[in-house]
Formats: C-alpha cells, structure tokens, sequence
C-alpha cells in the first residue's frame, strides 16, 4: 500500500508533543505532523486521520454505532510518561475547553515549520534483528518485541512482570 493510516488521535498528538516540547526533543519535533513521508525505501507514507478528534469523541462515535473497541490500555504502557502527559493534559481542557486542540493546531502552523528547517538529514543504519531503518542498533518495533520477551521470560521463571530498562515504556 502507498500510504499507512494510523489510529493517532488529539489525545495522542498532544501528549507526544507535550513531551517533545518538554525534553526539546528537536529531530521529533520537526517531524510531528498528521502527514509523514516515507523517510527510507521500506517505508510508505503514514496518515493521522483522526489527530483533530479526541479519544472521547472516538469512544462517543463507536458506542453509539454500536462498534466494538479495546477499553484496556496495552500492557506495554504501564508507566508510560505518555498517560501523564495525557492526564496533564486532560485537567488543562477541563479548565480551558479547546487547548490540546489549539496547542497542536497553532505548533503545526508556528511551530513546526521553524524546527522542520533545522530537522538533521535520516539516519543510514538499520536494525540488526530486521534490517528495517533504525536510529541505534534496533528498531522501535523489534525493540518493543524484546522487552516483551525480557517480559514474558522473567514471568515464566516466576519474577513476574520484570522492570523494562529506561526510557524503554515509552513505545
């Protein structure tokens, strides 16, 4: 296919956005759009369709079409900085309707464009487990299918859930 759409919503945009602006994450902020071109040969164009709706909306929409969905949050997030971020977020709305939205619209009108001129040339190194593009020596995709196998293994020898290393919840 020549182009992914994926299920990203305002809650989402706001929330990596939130957290790019507050670690001054510059590459990810000059690449924070709701259009994103293939960046390598392997990769189509990805699409964010929904990034103006928010997950409540979303949620509003498929109960009243009768639509099943996923209530749980995946296990992969437990002490995801995303769902604070995404909390932070949600208190600001209350107070003052209208502000995810208007923080993600006004970035993509002033911001992006600033930090898109300066965004550094793609990385050339691929992931040493599926070949696909990748910043270090893995991709994010085999990175967060390691982790879950560090999981799943340290819960079979009966430890449980076994702590990811750092920076590793974010996914």
């Amino acid at each position: 296919f020549p182009v992914l759409a994926t299920g990203h919503n305002l809650d989402d945009e706001a929330a990596r956005l939130l957290g790019n602006v507050l670690h001054w994450q510059t590459a990810h902020l000059a690449k924070q759009s709701p259009v994103l071109e293939a960046t390598h040969a392997k990769f189509v164009r990805k699409v964010k369709p929904l990034f103006r709706v928010t997950e409540y909306e979303s949620a509003v929409y498929t109960f009243l079409r009768g639509i099943d969905y996923v209530l749980e949050e995946c296990p992969n997030s437990v002490g995801a900085t995303q769902l604070v971020y995404k909390d932070v977020l949600n208190r600001l709305e209350i107070a003052s309707p209208g502000t995810k939205l208007a923080f993600v619209q006004e970035f993509l009108r002033s911001g992006r464009p600033a930090f898109a001129r300066a965004e550094a040339p793609p990385s050339d190194s691929t992931c040493a487990r599926c070949g696909l593009p990748a910043y270090g020596d893995t991709c994010s995709y085999c990175g967060l299918l390691a982790s879950a196998e560090r999981r799943r293994a340290a819960a079979s020898e009966g430890g449980g859930l076994a702590a990811d290393a750092p920076g590793t919840t974010d996914a």
